[in-house]
């Protein structure tokens, strides 16, 4: 039986976690003596980069929308650019509407992603 507190798992996501923070350490520890300037944006670069069991981003899964880089805002892209507050707006609204399709299709693809790596063990 499971908890809130002590859900049963497969370990699938201690495992992931464990890779991700191992990842994290070894971009922090190629930044010696910068490492604290150089954390947000590792962090922001993992946050925004699609991951493989889902194929997509964890920001674009939590906010539904895909993340501005901060180097666009500084050196603008055609896709920051032409941007305006009304088609903005109206992007993030398509975007909120569309969010629990985009969550379905990352089941799907995490589902195939387990087959696979069964396949590969079994």
């Amino acid at each position: 039986m499971s908890t809130l507190v002590h859900p049963r798992a497969n370990g699938q996501a201690e495992s992931n976690n464990k890779i991700m923070v191992n990842n994290i350490k070894k971009r922090i520890d190629k930044k010696k003596g910068r490492r604290t300037e150089e954390l947000p944006f590792i962090l922001w670069g993992d946050m925004t980069t699609s991951k493989v069991p889902t194929g997509q981003a964890p920001y674009s899964l939590v906010f539904g929308t895909e993340a501005v880089i901060p180097t666009e805002v500084v050196i603008p892209t055609a896709r920051y650019f032409l941007q305006n507050q009304e088609n903005n707006d109206r992007i993030l609204l398509q975007d909120l509407d569309t969010i629990g399709k985009s969550r379905d299709l990352s089941k799907i693809h995490i589902a195939a992603h387990q087959q696979r790596i069964t396949k590969a063990y079994n």
